[in-house]
């Protein structure tokens, strides 16, 4: 019994290093998206708008270094961390065979694809 807990706490710990450096990444990338969208739009002289880019656009924004797609790109990353925690969780709640926490994850990815649907429409 002793040597199961061991194992979990392991796999535990395991998923909360992974869970942060994903969070880190996640940081520096929204970070230097947005640093530079913003450094782009200082030294280019583009006309000062609030609007975001488009999602339909953001790639081709991106590739025309499109400040404010820049900046969409960061804040959409930093958006998307909290789903990424939970699918991970999802993920490892699921191998260990955890019933209440899966459904817990369940519940809380559904909410946010709500959000997320009721948001765009």
């Amino acid at each position: 019994m002793e040597c199961q807990l061991g194992s979990q706490h392991e796999k535990l710990h395991r998923l909360n290093r992974r869970i942060g450096l994903v969070l880190r990444a996640g940081i520096v990338a929204s970070l230097l998206l947005i640093a530079g969208g913003l450094i782009l739009f200082f030294t280019s002289g583009a006309p000062h708008t609030a609007a975001l880019t488009p999602l339909t656009t953001l790639v081709p924004g991106l590739m025309a270094l499109n400040p404010a797609a820049f900046i969409t790109a960061g804040l959409i990353i930093i958006l998307l961390m909290p789903v990424a925690v939970l699918i991970m969780s999802l993920t490892h709640f699921i191998v260990t065979r955890e019933r209440q926490p899966v459904i817990v994850c369940i519940v809380l990815l559904v909410m946010l694809a709500a959000s997320l649907i009721l948001i765009l429409k």
